[in-house]
């Protein structure tokens, strides 16, 4: 019986490798084929000061590797550009821009994963296939250094991105949904760029 057990958890430790080597492959060829993707999304977040959902909606363009634009439209206009240096934050209501070199981040992207195609995801998450949830397949990563993130889940519906989780602790999850999804479809590379408008206040110092 003992010589069984041990053969059960040999089994089940093999098994287990090979989801997480299976998981890795797949998510892994997904970012390496993807060139730009672009959608529109809502976001749903808890807002802890009035114990209800917070929720948002804009849209999302990515040119890999390290070029990223994340807008929100409402109900708070605000711009997110990554042009691969410098990190812009724009707040229309405030009239403020805020600016830092990525590379003092960078860790903290929760989309570095796909972001940038220097190290292999595996690199700096550990990979698990968690199984189907509302028609997606979904994927598990858990940085391997310490975020203000403790992990994603990542949902894909047939080859693309369609989902996004943050979890930051048990009770704060941000999740992100996208529609009107184009991949590797041309995106001029102006839209990466950012300029600061005449009469914003720019805290911080571009590279």
């Amino acid at each position: 019986m003992f010589k069984n057990s041990i053969k059960t958890v040999t089994f089940l430790g093999l098994m287990g490798l090979g989801m997480y080597a299976q998981a890795q492959a797949s998510l892994q060829e997904y970012v390496n084929n993807l060139k730009t993707f672009s959608a529109d999304f809502e976001q749903v977040q808890p807002d802890e000061s009035v114990f209800a959902l917070h929720k948002s909606t804009g849209s999302f363009k990515l040119n890999r590797p390290g070029q990223l634009v994340w807008k929100y439209d409402t109900p708070n206009p605000q711009k997110i550009v990554i042009d691969g240096e410098n990190l812009w934050v724009f707040d229309e209501d405030l009239d403020q821009v805020t600016v830092r070199p990525v590379a003092d981040i960078k860790g903290d992207i929760p989309l570095s994963w796909i972001l940038y195609d220097d190290e292999t995801i595996e690199k700096k998450f550990m990979i698990l296939e968690v199984g189907h949830r509302a028609g997606l397949t979904w994927y598990n990563l858990t940085p391997k250094k310490s975020t203000y993130f403790q992990s994603l889940e990542i949902g894909m519906k047939a080859g693309e991105m369609a989902e996004v989780w943050m979890y930051q602790d048990a009770n704060n999850i941000t999740k992100v949904r996208f529609y009107n999804i184009e991949s590797n479809h041309v995106i001029p590379l102006k839209t990466f760029q950012f300029q600061v408008p005449e009469g914003v206040d720019l805290v911080g110092e571009a590279l």
